[in-house]
């Protein structure tokens, strides 16, 4: 594992606490985990041949964009922020896989980003200050 591997694996670990099963006692740490997660398959998507081009992709986009304003709209943009941070500290530095040339692999790319995208609406819907 490379050094951008075990910086993206320390911080998604769950964090050292009496909690049980490691859950956090921040509201934000879901969420923070769930848009590194989608920035992530994001990412991977954009790296499928004309992955950006293609109208399905774009949508996924939009509907990022979307999330992120509903985040912000309900105070959790610090959440999605450090989210944002994380990856792009990890992404900066990572030699990430690849999406291979084709259309299955774009297909299960973009199911695993519009994936991630269900989970953080699910996080941002379940957010409390």
């Amino acid at each position: 594992m490379g050094q951008a591997g075990m910086l993206a694996a320390i911080l998604l670990v769950p964090g050292c606490s009496d909690e049980p099963d490691g859950v956090s006692a921040d509201p934000m740490e879901p969420l923070r985990r769930s848009t590194f997660r989608a920035l992530a398959a994001r990412d991977f998507l954009a790296s499928c041949p004309a992955a950006t081009k293609r109208l399905e992709s774009q949508s996924q986009l939009r509907r990022l964009d979307q999330l992120k304003q509903l985040a912000l709209a309900k105070r959790a943009g610090q959440a999605i922020w450090l989210g944002e941070n994380d990856w792009a500290g990890v992404a900066r530095y990572s030699d990430r896989e690849r999406c291979e040339a084709g259309e299955e692999p774009y297909r299960e790319a973009l199911v695993a980003f519009s994936s991630a995208l269900d989970v953080l609406a699910g996080r941002i819907a379940a957010y409390r200050e």
